[in-house]
């Protein structure tokens, strides 16, 4: 009974350092990021099999941040749907399947560098669209003589940025904005492996996501939660870039859009060479 007891002491001090080291997890940076993966990637999996892409048979593949050598991007692109939403916003029956990325973790915050006004990755984002009219009577962000149709572009752009990203952090409606300030188009354009891309690269004048932390939020499990202590005020106004492909597929009946949203001219450019120019798109099995 004694030796046995002497084993009492060492248990009650071991038990005390793992929960200790647990509450200190929680509340480390990594905590946050393996949970954003660990989410994430699971509730992808998820909408991937109720998207645009599984329903029309095809297959579009946007490589990650671990496609590149550095700590640039979150690790993989993300997909999310809104049939419903979307199409109470347009007012039409549209299907809407969403691919995004953002900036990766910063391991000294435990949050997304889309905060941090000094990251090359602040308020950046790619990824892609997959829009199918249900009604069949049109090509969506295409008018009927097969030209760019500028207000149903901006229609999804405004509605990802600000119905489901802004509002998810927080900023209130009224302070949202989206202006395009300036824009250039090119047809013609051979790209991720298609010819007949529609690219338009914009100047825009929209809200950062960075604010600062004043409770929890469900995007906060994506993105982490944001900088405690910020100069800026919350979601200020700033120029970024934008690029945009557009083209309709017949194959798939539905019109793809792959798109960067940067501040920065160089991130941009990186972006398109590095990742973006190298989806796949395919008809899926």
């Amino acid at each position: 009974m004694k030796k046995i007891g002497n084993w009492k002491k060492p248990l009650i001090i071991v038990l005390i350092v793992v929960i200790a080291l647990g509450v200190l997890l929680l509340k480390a940076p990594l905590y946050a990021q393996v949970r954003s993966y660990a989410v994430m990637w699971a509730y992808t999996k998820y909408e991937n099999s109720k998207s645009l892409m599984d329903k029309q048979q095809v297959s579009v593949q946007i490589p990650g941040g671990s496609s590149t050598e550095e700590k640039d991007w979150y690790p993989f692109v993300m997909v999310f749907n809104d049939n419903k939403g979307f199409s109470q916003y347009t007012g039409r029956d549209l299907s809407l399947s969403i691919l995004y990325n953002f900036g990766a973790f910063s391991w000294n915050y435990g949050s997304s560098t889309l905060y941090k006004d000094d990251s090359p990755y602040y308020a950046s984002f790619y990824g892609g669209y997959l829009i199918k009219d249900n009604s069949g009577q049109s090509k969506y962000g295409f008018s009927v003589d097969g030209k760019l149709n500028n207000n149903e572009i901006m229609a999804v752009a405004k509605y990802d940025y600000q119905k489901l990203i802004l509002d998810g952090l927080g900023c209130p409606a009224k302070q949202q904005k989206m202006n395009v300030l300036s824009s250039e188009v090119k047809s013609g354009v051979t790209y991720a492996g298609y010819e007949g891309w529609e690219q338009i690269d914009a100047i825009i004048l929209v809200n950062s996501p960075a604010h600062k932390y004043e409770g929890s939020r469900r995007a906060y499990i994506q993105y982490g939660n944001p900088l405690k202590k910020t100069s800026l005020e919350d979601f200020p106004l700033i120029e970024s870039r934008a690029r945009i492909y557009a083209r309709y597929f017949k194959e798939f009946d539905s019109t793809v859009f792959l798109y960067i949203l940067t501040p920065f001219a160089d991130t941009l450019e990186q972006c398109d060479q590095q990742i973006l120019s190298k989806t796949v798109i395919a008809k899926s099995e």
